[in-house]
């Protein structure tokens, strides 16, 4: 059991900190190899969501549980707050996995009324006050980036692609980021101007507490991703800080919720519940005090991890770094689908490029997934 749960946290470990490599990915990987023990696919997939942030933050690479935390966690580690941003993600986590537990038995409850109208109408909802929030004519502007990137969407999800969400959020998302930090002259990456939440701390647990709540309703609806749920939070958060506390506790609180669905109702919600064998409720209780073993592991190492990583990339000359991490994205998109995963990449960094040229927000590229939902 034990070696089991120390696997599944070096597991989830590698494919949080590397750019690129999402642990659906790996978790396929070792099922190929006949390495597929429930608990150590649910430690790997939990270890994940809390270091996932590491990539997204310091490189601009992100996977579809941290896309829209992609810009306010870069800006902040431009400032200098990098560990902060750590901070953030670990602890907004580990309330994610507390906050989660009184919520179990309604969930339990809950979870097998779920009927799939209920899930289009959401995604309907929610583009409408997306596009209408942005200001006079930048509401027209919005629509064109929904609808690039949802037409996008539909068309890279026909192509039966090995890693669709790769191509879509790393293009979208990420190489925007990247492409803009080339043309700063002088950047003050990764300077430390210390590790302390700059939140009041009722605020902070106010802000993953809202996180939670949508990342079990992202557990429950299907057309409701974790992305669309952290964009939610979008509209309620102030800042900075407290829109990263929603994602992070979205990212970590979706996974856990989708597994307890899978415990109640069979149904799989993502792609490392999809390679875990059945359940029975029994071993609920197990598998929560697995959650708590592997939520103070990783906080624990956490943070001296990523000052460890923080340290490497502050040897490397800043251009150099975004040149390499742009060439090495195009490569494993190249690795994981070919020239049409390169196309995909290619496309979507254009939509994701042209919304920051036309000024709007960069979450009405959450089209992407939103447009094939509500089309069907």
């Amino acid at each position: 059991m034990l070696r089991e749960l120390l696997m599944g946290i070096a597991g989830g470990t590698l494919s949080g900190i590397s750019p690129g490599i999402h642990v659906n990915t790996l978790a396929a990987f070792l099922d190929g190899l006949g390495i597929g023990d429930n608990l150590l696919l649910f430690a790997m997939g939990l270890t994940h969501t809390f270091l996932d942030v590491i990539p997204s933050a310091f490189l601009g690479v992100p996977d579809e549980g941290t896309a829209l935390g992609v810009l306010p966690a870069h800006r902040l580690v431009m400032e200098g707050r990098a560990m902060e941003v750590v901070r953030i993600a670990l602890w907004a986590s580990l309330l994610a996995v507390l906050v989660s537990f009184p919520l179990i038995p309604l969930y339990l409850r809950i979870a097998p009324l779920y009927r799939p109208g209920f899930g289009r109408f959401a995604v309907l909802l929610l583009a409408a006050f997306l596009i209408l929030a942005e200001r006079g004519t930048l509401k027209l502007y919005a629509l064109l980036i929904f609808l690039l990137s949802g037409l996008l969407g539909i068309l890279t999800f026909r192509l039966g692609l090995n890693q669709p969400f790769y191509h879509l959020f790393t293009g979208l998302f990420g190489i925007p980021v990247i492409l803009l930090a080339l043309e700063r002259k002088n950047s003050p990456a990764f300077e430390s101007k210390g590790r302390e939440i700059l939140m009041e701390e009722k605020h902070f647990t106010a802000f993953s507490f809202l996180g939670t709540i949508l990342g079990m309703v992202a557990s429950l609806v299907p057309a409701f991703t974790a992305s669309q749920a952290a964009l939610m939070g979008s509209f309620i958060s102030r800042d900075e800080r407290s829109f990263l506390a929603v994602v992070f506790s979205v990212n970590t609180a979706n996974f856990l919720f989708s597994f307890l669905n899978f415990l109640a109702t069979g149904r799989r919600r993502n792609g490392i519940v999809a390679l875990m064998n059945p359940l029975p409720r029994g071993t609920l209780t197990f598998y929560l005090l697995a959650a708590l073993f592997v939520s103070i592991a990783v906080l624990l190492y956490g943070e001296p991890l990523a000052g460890v990583i923080l340290g490497v990339l502050r040897r490397i000359p800043y251009r150099t770094l975004n040149s390499s991490v742009l060439l090495f994205l195009v490569v494993l998109s190249y690795a994981f689908d070919g020239f049409p995963g390169v196309l995909v990449l290619t496309g979507a960094s254009m939509v994701g490029v042209l919304a920051v040229l036309l000024g709007v927000k960069r979450t009405n590229c959450m089209g992407v997934l939103m447009l094939p939902i509500i089309i069907g």
